[in-house]
C-alpha cells in the first residue's frame, strides 16, 4: 500500500530537479538576450514572461516608484490591460514591495492573506493573489524598482525561487546601466565576466585541460577566496576526496566535446556541508575545436537535506509497513481458521438435532459462514495488487462459491475495469448474497452480469426460476441478507430492482463503486 506514496514523493522530487534546470537555462538565456536589446521596454516586459515561466505562475510585474507613496505597475504579465501603467501599490515599509526596495532584501510571503508583516495591496486582492515575491532591482544612481512573481494557486515559492528571481533581477540591472549610458554590444559574449558576474551560481571558465581561469563573484564568496589564489589551478582539486573523481571524468569527457550534468557534494568550510547540481559544457572555437569550458554551479543544498529527509521517512515507513503485513498476514490466517471452525461447529451441530426446521437454519448458518470465508480468502489474496480487474477477481470468487455451495452451473459476464481496493470486499458479498438467494430459491443454471457505469457498476443474477414473489425484495425470514445487500450497494433501498419482464428470475443491483 505504500508504493503510490513513495511514487509521489519521487514524482514531486523530479518536478523540483526540473524546476530547478529550467530556471537555470532561462536566467542564462535571459542574460544574452538582454545584450542584444536596446528597448527597455521590451527587455521588462520579456522578464516578465521569463519570471512567469521560470515560477510557473501567470503573474508577474514590474514596479517602479511614481511618487513617495506609490509605485505603479509599468510591465507585466497576466494583468488586466488597463492595470499596466496605471494600477498602483503602496511604498511604505506596510507594503511587501516598499518593504523590499526599502531595505533591499528580497520578500517571501506564501500567505499575504495571513500576513502580520504586511497589508496586502488591493491590486493583489482584486485578482485573489495568495502568494508573492518581491525583489529589488539596483539602479544607476537610485532604486530601480522591484521585479515581483504572484501567485493566485499552486504550489508555494520556495527559496529557490529568489535565487531565480534575483538572477533576473541582475540582470535587469545590468542592462539598465548599460542602456542608460547608451553603450552598444554589437556582438554579445555570454561568457563575458559582467554576464558571469550577473549570475547567482557558482561558474567558472577552465582551459582544455581543466584549469581554473575565471570564477565569478557568486563562486569566489562560495568558496571564501579570491581569484589570483584559484587560478591555474586543476577545477577537480576544488573537490573533496569523494567527487574528485566525478569531476575529473567530467573534465575529461567535455573536453572530448561531451555536455555532462552531475550532483556531488563540496563543503565550503569544514562544518557547512554543500551540495551541488553542476553542468560542465565545451566552449568551441572558430574551428569548431573546445577552447575552453564552462563549470556551472547551483547550489542545492537546502534541496538534497529534503530529499534525505523524505527517503528517510519513506524508510521508515517501509519498516513499519513491513511489521504491519506480517501481522495483517497472521491476522487473516487466524480469521481463515476460525470461519473454519465456526463453519465445522455448526454441520455438527445440525446432524445432531433432530428438528428439521432448527437443522436447516444451521446449515444456512454454516453455509453463510463459508461463503464469508471465501470472500475472505479471495479478498485478501487480491488487496496486495492495487490493479485488480473485476473479470479476475470475480471470476475466482464465483468459482470458491460455485464448489463451497451447490453443483449447480454459475456463469460470469463482467466488463474489463479496476476495482477499488475499498469496494472488493462489498462487492463480493453483495454479489455472494445474490448468488445464495438463487441458489436456495431458484433454479438452474446462474448468469452473473456486470456492467461498468462509469462510478458504479450495474449487477445483474438471473437463473431458470419462475420469478420472484409480488414482494420481493421484501423479506419472509431476518431480513439480513437483502439488508447486507443495500448496505453494502451504497444506495440503500434504491439499489435493488427486480425485472418483472424478464421470463427468468431477474435481479438487478446498482453499486457505487
Amino acid at each position: 500500500m505504500q508504493q503510490p506514496v513513495d511514487e509521489t514523493i519521487r514524482a514531486a522530487l523530479q518536478k523540483t530537479h526540473a524546476r530547478l534546470h529550467r530556471q537555470h537555462e532561462l536566467v542564462v538565456e535571459f542574460g544574452v538576450m538582454s545584450l542584444k536589446v536596446a528597448d527597455l521596454d521590451q527587455l521588462l516586459t520579456h522578464a516578465c514572461e521569463v519570471v512567469a515561466e521560470g515560477m510557473s505562475t501567470r503573474f508577474s510585474k514590474v514596479l517602479q516608484p511614481a511618487d513617495e507613496d506609490g509605485f505603479v505597475l509599468t510591465h507585466g504579465v497576466g494583468w488586466d490591460a488597463d492595470d499596466i501603467g496605471q494600477a498602483t501599490v503602496g511604498a511604505d515599509a506596510a507594503s511587501p514591495a516598499g518593504y523590499a526596495l526599502a531595505t533591499y532584501r528580497p520578500v517571501l510571503s506564501n500567505h499575504l492573506g495571513m500576513e502580520s508583516r504586511f497589508r496586502t495591496p488591493d491590486l493583489l486582492k482584486k485578482y485573489g493573489i495568495e502568494r508573492a515575491i518581491n525583489v529589488p532591482i539596483r539602479g544607476v544612481l537610485s532604486p530601480f524598482g522591484v521585479l515581483e512573481a504572484d501567485s493566485s494557486n499552486g504550489d508555494d515559492f520556495v527559496e529557490s525561487d529568489l535565487v531565480f528571481l534575483e538572477g533576473i533581477s541582475n540582470v535587469i540591472s545590468m542592462a539598465v546601466e548599460r542602456i542608460s549610458a547608451g553603450i552598444d554590444v554589437p556582438v554579445p559574449d555570454p561568457y563575458s565576466e559582467t554576464i558571469l558576474n550577473a549570475s547567482p551560481d557558482w561558474v567558472e571558465i577552465l582551459t582544455a585541460n581543466g584549469e581554473i581561469e575565471f570564477m565569478n563573484e557568486a563562486g569566489l564568496k562560495f568558496m571564501n577566496t579570491d581569484l589570483a589564489s584559484v587560478k591555474g589551478q586543476p577545477w577537480y582539486d576544488l573537490w573533496p576526496e569523494a567527487s574528485r573523481s566525478i569531476a575529473g571524468e567530467a573534465v575529461a569527457k567535455v573536453c572530448a566535446g561531451e555536455t555532462v550534468r552531475f550532483e556531488a557534494s563540496c563543503p565550503i568550510a569544514p562544518d557547512e556541508p554543500k551540495f551541488w547540481d553542476v553542468t560542465v559544457a565545451p566552449i568551441l572555437g572558430p574551428d569548431g575545436k573546445v577552447e575552453r569550458v564552462i563549470a556551472v554551479s547551483r547550489d542545492i543544498t537546502e534541496r538534497h537535506l529534503y530529499e534525505a529527509q523524505l527517503l528517510s521517512l519513506i524508510e521508515a515507513q517501509n519498516n513499519r509497513q513491513s511489521r504491519s503485513d506480517l501481522v495483517l498476514e497472521e491476522i487473516h490466517h487466524r480469521v481463515k481458521n476460525s470461519l473454519h471452525l465456526v463453519n465445522t461447529l455448526l454441520l455438527l451441530q445440525a446432524n445432531l438435532t433432530p428438528d428439521t426446521a432448527v437443522k436447516l437454519q444451521l446449515e444456512t448458518a454454516a453455509g453463510r459462514v463459508v461463503t464469508i470465508a471465501s470472500v475472505h480468502e479471495r479478498l485478501y489474496q487480491a488487496a496486495e495488487d492495487q490493479d485488480v480487474r473485476a473479470p479476475q477477481y470475480l471470476g475466482a470468487l464465483l468459482g470458491d462459491l460455485g464448489k463451497a455451495l451447490a453443483d449447480r452451473h454459475i456463469s460470469l459476464e463482467a466488463d474489463d475495469f479496476v476495482l477499488p481496493p475499498e469496494r472488493m470486499a462489498p462487492l463480493g458479498l453483495v454479489i455472494s448474497e445474490l448468488i445464495t438467494n438463487a441458489l436456495k430459491y431458484g433454479k438452474g443454471s446462474i448468469e452473473v452480469i456486470v456492467k461498468h457505469m462509469g462510478g458504479d457498476a450495474l449487477l445483474t443474477v438471473r437463473d431458470e426460476g419462475d420469478g420472484f414473489p409480488d414482494h420481493y425484495p421484501k423479506p419472509t425470514g431476518t431480513g439480513l441478507g437483502m439488508r447486507l445487500v443495500k448496505s453494502y450497494s451504497g444506495y440503500g433501498g434504491a439499489a435493488v430492482a427486480v425485472d418483472r419482464q424478464d421470463d427468468k428470475s431477474c435481479v438487478h443491483v446498482r453499486f457505487k463503486l
